[in-house]
């Protein structure tokens, strides 16, 4: 009986080992990208004669000899939906040995419709429990709209110019139409024009501008129209202060320049750590939820010291209101795992996974 039991429990791991390997180049692709998959001998023992890979339960290439590999996509069709693939080795015996795994499509393009704005001030918040997405990034204004449109054009010009070989030159339409220009451009596009203020003097600003009734509750979060018209300075030539904020009017944004580009909500979120000092995004960029903050979209790709980077928080215009709660903590840990779709990384969640060296 003993004997049988461990035979029955051996079974998958022997037919496991028995098996080809089959791997993608990357575990959480973009409806942007190409993929690579790469099969190979793995535990097969004997003669291989044939090679197959099959993407998306078709016969993508068939090679004599024990190893195949295959470019293709995007897999556009794949959008937020699992693309399964196998390598099949075909054995001198006439076995055909298979191995199957998957990958999660993220595209988090063209969503351009929003939730109206409700808040009690106009449209804006005028309670704590009135601090949402729709009430803040104010999607419904037109300026948030140009302005995001300005962050794709400014972009590709300095993008542009950085290197003088028109062969690596990227175009307004492609990046307004690629998920990770779309992160670049906006990352890019909030650090060139605003700069760091105080809650204090923004209030001051707000009321010397016609808005000494915005109350929104806890903090000062300003909404992005009101932060794109009346935070900053913007009849010089400076751009660096065309608008001003503290670090969560950086953050919202951030947000509502990419929502307005079309951006899926699932896809971009405000986060604030634990102790509560700062605020700031996390994003799918790359395929993966990535920091960005201050500075350029590479600047937190990796790990760091920075001690205000301990995301714990997180709210975005379809989960919230901003807050720093119990249910706050919950939408990271559960809606923000590092890679979309279920994919794991094999570890538990922590600030952590949002590093790229920590989850590739």
């Amino acid at each position: 009986m003993q004997t049988m039991r461990l035979i029955s429990l051996l079974g998958p791991v022997l037919l496991a080992s028995c098996a080809p390997s089959v791997h993608a180049n990357s575990i959480h692709p973009d409806a942007d990208e190409q993929v690579t998959f790469t099969a190979g001998r793995g535990g097969v023992r004997g003669t291989i004669v044939q090679m197959q890979i099959q993407v998306g339960g078709a016969v993508v290439v068939t090679t004599p000899g024990a190893a195949a590999t295959f470019t293709g996509g995007p897999y556009v069709t794949y959008s937020n939906d699992t693309l399964p693939f196998c390598a099949v080795a075909t054995k001198s015996s006439g076995s055909t040995p298979r191995k199957c795994d998957w990958v999660y499509v993220a595209n988090p393009k063209f969503v351009f419709t929003a939730p109206a704005p409700n808040g009690g001030n106009s449209g804006y918040p005028n309670a704590s429990s009135e601090q949402t997405g729709p009430n803040l990034y104010r999607l419904d204004q037109a300026v948030v709209r140009n302005r995001a449109l300005d962050a794709i054009m400014e972009y590709v010009d300095w993008y542009n110019a950085l290197d003088p070989s028109p062969a690596d030159d990227i175009t307004v339409l492609q990046a307004a139409n690629t998920a990770d220009l779309m992160v670049a451009a906006v990352a890019w596009y909030v650090d060139h024009h605003m700069t760091w203020r105080d809650d204090a003097t923004n209030q001051t600003v707000f009321a010397n501008n016609g808005w000494a009734s915005y109350s929104p509750g806890w903090d000062f979060p300003q909404p992005a129209d009101l932060t794109l018209t009346i935070s900053g300075t913007l009849t010089n030539a400076t751009p660096s202060d065309d608008y001003e904020g503290d670090c969560e009017d950086h953050a919202i944004l951030r947000a509502a320049l990419l929502r307005a580009l079309g951006f899926a909500p699932w896809a971009i979120w405000d986060a604030i750590d634990n102790p509560v000092t700062h605020e700031y995004n996390i994003v799918l960029y790359e395929g993966a939820y990535r920091l960005m903050d201050y500075g350029t979209i590479d600047r937190w790709l990796q790990t760091h010291t920075w001690a205000s980077h301990q995301s714990y928080y997180g709210w975005n215009e379809a989960n919230g209101p901003r807050y720093v709660a119990t249910a706050n903590h919950n939408f990271l840990v559960n809606q923000v795992d590092n890679y979309p779709g279920g994919k794991s990384d094999g570890q538990s969640w922590s600030y952590q996974i949002y590093y790229k060296d920590t989850s590739p």
